[in-house]
């Protein structure tokens, strides 16, 4: 994979126009994987991981989640469990504008993951929100089928899948 500061530098004219978007970095590591790209999946949800579950039973197929969770700092979306299935089943990644938790569990994954904190408050079980949806992350419009491009230097997301 092409590290994130070198598809900047090769894609000004993408950038200008906002063909890639470059996340702020509000997002902390986890995982063993500290660079990771795919397609993205959207999810919409609020404090209740049911969906994020649902869809980390289906297969990855190198794809990443991109779950939206408003922001919450009042739970976690993502356990050690749902990790682990994630690395079970093929996801690339898992991007949570929210909360986490089960952190050492989770740094043992063969996965990336970004979130905003850890929480050791599990979510609700309702099983609402809305799935492939248009999502506005930290200012930051993404549609799902977009590419996420992720590593220590930041998180790239990318109208198409982008090579040097």
């Amino acid at each position: 994979m092409c590290s994130t500061a070198e598809l900047c530098d090769a894609n000004p004219s993408l950038l200008a126009k906002g063909d890639i978007r470059v996340l702020q970095p509000i997002f902390q590591m986890y995982g063993q994987c500290h660079a990771f790209s795919g397609p993205i999946v959207t999810l919409k949800v609020f404090e209740d991981n049911v969906l994020v579950r649902e869809f980390l039973e289906s297969p990855g197929d190198g794809r990443v989640l991109v779950v939206d969770g408003g922001g919450s700092m009042r739970c976690a979306l993502v356990g050690g469990n749902l990790g682990q299935l994630a690395q079970n089943m093929g996801w690339a990644g898992i991007l949570v504008n929210g909360c986490i938790r089960d952190i050492y569990e989770i740094n043992g994954c063969d996965i990336g993951v970004r979130a905003l904190g850890p929480h050791p408050l599990k979510s609700n079980k309702r099983g609402l929100g809305e799935k492939n949806v248009t999502v506005n992350i930290a200012g930051t419009i993404i549609h799902d089928g977009e590419w996420l491009y992720a590593d220590s230097d930041g998180i790239l997301i990318s109208n198409t899948e982008l090579s040097l």
